[in-house]
């Protein structure tokens, strides 16, 4: 508040009081400090905040999003995250599942982040390559959708495609048919859990077909069945 301490000289709306009608993201909730949960907590659960220099509370009305960086409930086993505060937090939760176990959506992610990407000096982005497509599919992606954006960042630079082109010059067609379509079985496989009925209805082709096909490219559909 104004005149609260010394060099207070105006008014000034804190991260909560600012998000009052709205909604307050808390980032990362699991590397908050304690001493701040003990303050949040109270917020939670009185929807008031205290300013600095206030002389009565003021009311809040806000939705709450909290995100982790892991399972909150072992941060709370670990003593890292309140328990009272996780279940203040913990009313509907949302599972965002890594690249790794949604390689489908990544093609789709890498073309909406390559749209916005800044391009070299010619203004063209390089021509996606077969080399580039595996990487896309293939590559475990540990930092996720920041990871893939500062990839795409560097294909539009032209930084990725270069070694790309020389290995998509050196494969002839019937390797690259064959690379593509093992692709498509091992998404497949690993989006149905490696269940070969769906991947039957799915690819809509004959049982021995599609026997004959992951015998050749050496895949097991037990591999890909969720434990």
């Amino acid at each position: 508040e104004l005149g609260a301490f010394a060099g207070a000289m105006r008014r000034r709306l804190g991260h909560v009081e600012r998000a009052h009608n709205g909604t307050l993201f808390l980032d990362a909730v699991d590397t908050m400090p304690l001493s701040v949960q003990i303050k949040m907590l109270r917020v939670l659960e009185e929807r008031e905040i205290q300013p600095v220099g206030a002389e009565a509370p003021r009311v809040v009305d806000l939705r709450v999003l909290a995100s982790s960086t892991g399972d909150l409930s072992e941060a709370v086993a670990q003593g890292r995250v309140r328990e009272d505060l996780y279940y203040r937090l913990n009313a509907v939760r949302l599972r965002m599942p890594p690249l790794r176990e949604r390689r489908e959506d990544i093609p789709l992610l890498f073309a909406s982040l390559l749209a916005r990407a800044q391009v070299g000096p010619d203004g063209v982005a390089p021509v996606v390559t077969d080399e580039i497509r595996s990487k896309l599919l293939e590559a475990p992606w540990p930092g996720n959708i920041r990871e893939l954006s500062h990839f795409a960042q560097r294909f539009a630079l032209g930084l990725e495609s270069r070694h790309g082109a020389t290995r998509e010059a050196e494969s002839g067609l019937a390797e690259r048919v064959a690379c593509f379509e093992s692709r498509i079985l091992q998404d497949t496989l690993e989006a149905l859990g490696g269940d070969i009925a769906q991947t039957l209805r799915h690819l809509k082709i004959p049982r021995k077909t599609l026997y004959d096909k992951l015998k050749r490219h050496g895949l097991k559909p037990a591999s890909f069945r969720r434990h």
